[in-house]
């Protein structure tokens, strides 16, 4: 039985992804780059808000991908799918990886990519982030900087693997 993933590879994702090759971490900083300033920012706001939690973790990267939008402060998600797949179709294994905030208020998303036999993982929502070398582990806390820090909650090949598909209800 075959399971619905949002990261399959298709014909939008192989366009998107061109002739690009990715094979060192510089690589996949200029993919997060491309990605970054080929999508529309919208704001999240009370205007908003009804229609951004209704595609919330519902949307394949070929979808993020032709509606070129995502919600700006709630696009991690998405930014990551995208991100997966394209790696994805240039051959590389990887993880969405779902992290939690120290209170377990809030969520991000981040993702873990292998090269050669090299794991990285990288935040493809920030654009000043930096590949890091090696998966994260069940004891570490990432960007303490940023909401006094996050710890892994889910590890899977995208967020229909790991069982999340409405922000709604999957954080209640």
């Amino acid at each position: 039985m075959q399971t619905k993933s949002q990261i399959k590879t298709d014909q939008t994702i192989r366009d998107f992804l061109g002739n690009r090759k990715i094979d060192d971490r510089q690589d996949l900083v200029d993919l997060k780059t491309y990605i970054l300033k080929s999508l529309k920012f919208r704001p999240y706001n009370n205007k908003t808000k009804k229609h951004a939690d209704s595609i919330q973790w519902k949307r394949t990267a070929s979808e993020i991908l032709n509606d070129k939008y995502v919600y700006k402060g709630k696009a991690c998600s998405d930014l990551a799918i995208v991100f997966l797949a394209l790696c994805k179709a240039a051959g590389l294994d990887g993880f969405l990886v779902k992290l939690r905030t120290l209170d377990n208020k809030d969520t991000h998303s981040i993702v873990e990519v292998k090269i050669g036999n090299k794991w990285y993982r990288l935040d493809p929502s920030s654009s000043d982030s930096l590949p890091f070398e090696g998966q994260l582990k069940d004891d570490q806390i990432w960007n303490k900087n940023w909401k006094g820090g996050w710890k892994l909650w889910k590890r899977g090949k995208d967020l229909w693997d790991l069982g999340l598909d409405s922000i709604e209800k999957d954080l209640k």
